[in-house]
């Protein structure tokens, strides 16, 4: 019982963080990279991770466009790791 609570208590708060705009997207990038995982968890987590690297491609890509850096960044099929 407490586990089943727990597991809804972080889903919702994962859920919320996610940015619904992005569905499609994350759909598209899922589907062309043969994405699956072991459950609504994980892929709620790997989820976050993913908008959090589109953000940050795409913050440095704009500043690419200002001069800022040499080169622009893409999301490829590890859009959904981290750096650890």
């Amino acid at each position: 019982m407490l586990r089943s609570l727990l597991f809804t208590v972080i889903c919702g708060a994962v859920v919320a963080l996610q940015d619904p705009s992005l569905d499609m997207h994350w759909l598209m990038w899922k589907k062309n990279h043969s994405k699956t995982y072991t459950s609504e968890l994980e892929e709620l987590g790997r989820r976050e991770i993913w908008e959090r690297n589109l953000r940050l491609i795409t913050v440095h890509n704009l500043e690419a466009s200002l001069g800022m850096h040499t080169y622009h960044l893409g999301m490829n099929h590890m859009g959904d790791m981290t750096r650890e």
